[in-house]
């Protein structure tokens, strides 16, 4: 009876998983859709945004990209507001993603965009087969991410403000790395949580990992054309 009782619990908690994961997932490609039409609005949202905050438009774009990201990472358990929270950001982020990508498209075509693309693909399908293959615990990586992205995020701030381009490119190498690293280990978390109560918090890292994945991929393969 014993025995039943806890292979019937295994199986509970198998499945509970199961369903979690599927969740996590289907937030993740919710916030592709999202972003993808986020991103063929750009030229739109482009022009009206310079219209009314003229050189600035870019800095208050990217305000609000980061205030959206902490408003869905607060919220991510509360409905429906992480669904409102959550569109939000990953629209805006498709917006920001399709202006990078016109304006690398202007100066050295669409290849090194559909290359950018295309290698965000091969990273994500590479890390997340990794995790679920190994079923290792990546939370080892959690210091080398922090500082990585802490070095990602004050460097980018630095290379824009002051128009450092070869400096710009060695920082997109390090958001490369770091951001591949964080996506291994939040794979690894969302795979070894006992916690399912979360799945929007879970596609929002995991976005945001891929989000600058593909950012620094067409400012490094871009940047090789310039």
């Amino acid at each position: 009876m014993d025995y039943q009782q806890s292979w019937q619990g295994a199986s509970t908690g198998a499945q509970s998983r199961v369903d979690f994961v599927r969740s996590v997932y289907l937030w993740l490609m919710g916030g592709f859709a999202v972003a993808t039409l986020g991103a063929l609005s750009a030229p739109l949202v482009g022009s009206a945004l310079v219209s009314v905050a003229g050189r600035f438009w870019f800095w208050v774009l990217f305000g609000v990209q980061f205030g959206t990201l902490m408003f869905a990472s607060r919220v991510s358990r509360r409905k429906p507001l992480n669904r409102v929270a959550y569109v939000l950001f990953t629209f805006i982020s498709g917006v920001i993603a399709g202006i990078v990508a016109l304006a690398l498209a202007q100066g050295a075509g669409f290849k090194p965009v559909f290359m950018a693309f295309g290698l965000t693909g091969v990273v994500f399908m590479t890390l997340t087969v990794t995790a679920f293959v190994s079923k290792k615990d990546f939370s080892f990586l959690r210091n080398f991410v922090i500082v990585g992205i802490a070095v990602m995020f004050f460097g980018s701030l630095a290379a824009a403000i002051f128009h450092l381009e070869t400096f710009s490119l060695i920082i997109s190498g390090v958001a490369v790395i770091a951001c591949s690293a964080k996506l291994l280990w939040d794979t690894s978390a969302m795979l070894r949580t006992d916690d399912f109560g979360d799945p929007a918090g879970f596609a929002l890292a995991l976005f945001v990992s891929l989000y600058n994945i593909l950012i620094s991929l067409m400012n490094l393969l871009g940047g090789r054309r310039r």
